[in-house]
């Protein structure tokens, strides 16, 4: 707040009503008689709230010599999700799919597939093109973060014997086959060649993991969670589309909310140190922005209207494939996305922020 002069022989002091919280002003700070407070907001409930400030006047009367008005929320957090399939990614798909990120200022964690590095099927300069645009992503800011498929060429890269059973859709090449098909010592031992490759690429040792067609259990998320990952978000809810023939293994609730999962049940919750965040936001695989709308109105449901606070800390995460990226699935993210604009706390309009979701596995650990 700017004074007209030096206001500290009144030793001004910023006031929260209701509640009557203070603390001193400080300054002068960005020019002449610009003074400011740091308010502890610790324990208040959501709502509106009036700063005043307050001077001391000689002969000891209170003068309110400013107010203004706030909005209390609890924070509600959207997370997009980038899962690369292991196979080949064209470069139209990768712009259309940075062009949304750019274009609606909203964070990516790109899931990398290190299979495309144990097999013959992703030619050489498809290979660098995603890694170069990976790269690139996380120069911005972008989240990278680690995402399996049980390719069988990858499965013998790691040294293992690959399994084409059971499949979700019969492919016979591995990609459809859960990682829970596999001992939990494998499914480690899958991950941690992931991991070396990653490194071995110049790619950050990646804290977030989600497995291929969201197929995990507890024995999956123990592996994770040994492996140094913060963050998982194969989880989905019970109504969840079907994949195939086999189903989910998961039983949460629709709008299932980030949780630490129990170390021998994944869909309790428990001591295991991981964040779970539940994948409810939709995948955008082959929808239009018209078909897309229920999703939109789906999960703008799960957070505070426009205009109101939160009282409640929510998240929602969706997922897209850069490969799949094409002009009809952008504009359809587009719409999903944007959807949130009314709501977003970086133009002073709600309480919902884009994060990464290793920003969100920082946020729900405090």
């Amino acid at each position: 707040m700017q004074f007209v002069g030096d206001p500290r022989p009144g030793r001004p002091t910023a006031r929260i009503q209701p509640g009557g919280r203070e603390a001193p002003l400080a300054g002068p700070t960005t020019g002449p008689n610009f003074f400011g407070a740091v308010l502890d907001l610790t324990g208040l409930v959501p709502g509106g709230y009036a700063v005043e400030i307050v001077e001391r006047l000689v002969g000891g009367r209170e003068e309110i010599v400013g107010k203004t008005e706030f909005l209390l929320s609890q924070p509600e957090y959207v997370v997009w999700t980038l899962d690369f399939e292991g196979d080949a990614s064209g470069d139209a798909e990768l712009a259309n799919t940075a062009a949304i990120a750019d274009g609606l200022r909203i964070p990516m964690s790109v899931f990398w597939n290190p299979r495309v590095w144990t097999t013959t099927q992703v030619s050489s300069e498809r290979q660098d093109a995603m890694l170069a645009w990976t790269k690139g992503r996380m120069a911005k800011g972008d989240e990278v973060a680690l995402h399996l498929h049980m390719w069988t060429d990858y499965v013998r890269a790691v040294g293992l014997v690959p399994r084409t059973a059971p499949s979700w859709a019969g492919r016979g090449d591995g990609y459809d086959v859960p990682i829970t098909a596999y001992p939990e010592n494998e499914q480690q031992a899958m991950i941690g060649y992931g991991v070396k490759l990653m490194v071995q690429h110049d790619l950050p040792t990646p804290t977030s993991f989600r497995a291929g067609g969201d197929m995990g259990d507890a024995t999956t998320l123990r592996a994770v969670a040994a492996s140094g990952f913060n963050a998982d978000c194969t989880a989905v809810a019970k109504d969840y589309p079907p994949i195939g023939r086999i189903p989910y293994p998961w039983t949460l609730p629709a709008g299932a909310q980030p949780y630490v999962p129990s170390r021998t049940d994944a869909n309790a919750t428990g001591d295991l140190p991981l964040l779970e965040a539940p994948t409810i936001g939709g995948n955008t695989f082959g929808f239009t922005a018209q078909s897309i709308q229920p999703q939109i109105k789906a999960n703008l449901a799960l957070f505070a209207p426009t205009g109101a606070v939160a009282t409640t800390r929510k998240a929602i995460t969706a997922v897209s494939h850069p490969g799949t990226i094409d002009a009809t699935e952008r504009a359809a993210i587009e719409a999903l996305l944007g959807a949130f604009g009314p709501l977003r706390y970086d133009t002073d309009s709600g309480p919902v922020r884009f994060v990464t979701l290793g920003q969100l596995a920082n946020a729900y650990r405090r």
